[in-house]
């Protein structure tokens, strides 16, 4: 049986707010589509084979949400996908957007009648979210209707990368829709060690038209080569002491400090998203000129 208490939609920040940074997206392939006007519900079987609904906070969802989705004319669809997926030994979650009828959240959109689109498959099985393709195939074959992809970008810098977005709202605004929702399913090979693979993860983020466009941070474009912010000195400062607390005495030897200094900056580097810094050896001699110094 499934553990719909383990399996919630994520929450969608901004680009400009992902965590460490936006360039995080940088040279991934996104999917930007259509971001619907309703209410974020997802269906699944239960022990004894019916569909139930959970909400984007709650487990169950209310009755109302209930009458709506078995009017919406897509419930038998989303029925017959989930048996399918049992049938296959897996179980899944659909979500989707229940728009109810009449006059949407934002008021940008009025609806004739209830509708659940489809927006993503959580598979159990998988323990992941399927991507774009594998869900319109899914949607295809029971009939139910899948949210739009409207574009799709990879892109090396940060002005290309707001550029595209802002003419994915464009697209958005042009078809009465509040916004777009940009998806990577990252799908990052490696073939070192006992577990070699393929390492996956998603990045969602979603951009409207009622939030305000940010200042972009001026930056160093260097084409086809992704380029990240320079790490903090505060940081940089941190990665230096922790050598210094780990080798004590043996600090003020360069050959054996310098590596574990290194190694330490890179951890905050990759941590933070951001570039090594050009002058590491400079701020070490520095610290280590401090510290005699002090001694003296």
């Amino acid at each position: 049986m499934i553990d719909i208490d383990s399996i919630k939609y994520p929450h969608l920040d901004r680009l400009l707010l992902l965590y460490p940074n936006p360039e995080i997206v940088l040279g991934k392939e996104i999917y930007w589509t259509i971001k619907e006007d309703g209410s974020n519900i997802g269906a699944y079987l239960d022990g004894e084979g019916q569909v139930q609904l959970r909400s984007r906070n709650q487990t169950k969802a209310s009755e109302d949400f209930y009458r709506a989705f078995s009017e919406s004319g897509e419930s038998e669809g989303i029925y017959d996908l989930l048996f399918d997926a049992q049938t296959w030994g897996d179980e899944y979650v659909v979500f989707g957007e229940l728009c109810r009828k009449g006059r949407s959240p934002t008021g940008m959109e009025t609806h004739d009648r209830d509708k659940f689109i489809v927006f993503d498959i959580w598979s159990t099985k998988a323990n992941r979210f399927m991507n774009y393709t594998q869900v319109h195939q899914h949607c295809w074959h029971f009939g139910l209707p899948c949210v739009e992809l409207i574009g799709a970008c990879n892109v090396a810098t940060r002005d290309a990368l707001f550029e595209f977005k802002d003419q994915m709202l464009t697209a958005a605004l042009e078809r009465g829709k509040e916004g777009v929702v940009g998806k990577i399913w990252d799908e990052t090979p490696w073939n070192c060690g006992e577990g070699a693979g393929t390492k996956r993860g998603i990045v969602y983020f979603k951009e409207k038209h009622d939030t305000p466009k940010l200042e972009k941070i001026p930056r160093l474009d260097v084409p086809g080569v992704v380029t990240l912010p320079m790490l903090p000195e505060s940081e940089i400062s941190g990665a230096i002491e922790k050598a210094y607390a780990d080798l004590g005495a043996e600090f003020f030897e360069v050959r054996k400090a310098m590596p574990l200094v290194a190694r330490y900056v890179a951890e905050e580097c990759k941590q933070h998203n951001c570039a090594s810094p050009k002058n590491l050896h400079t701020a070490y001699l520095a610290r280590v000129q401090d510290l005699r110094e002090v001694s003296e």
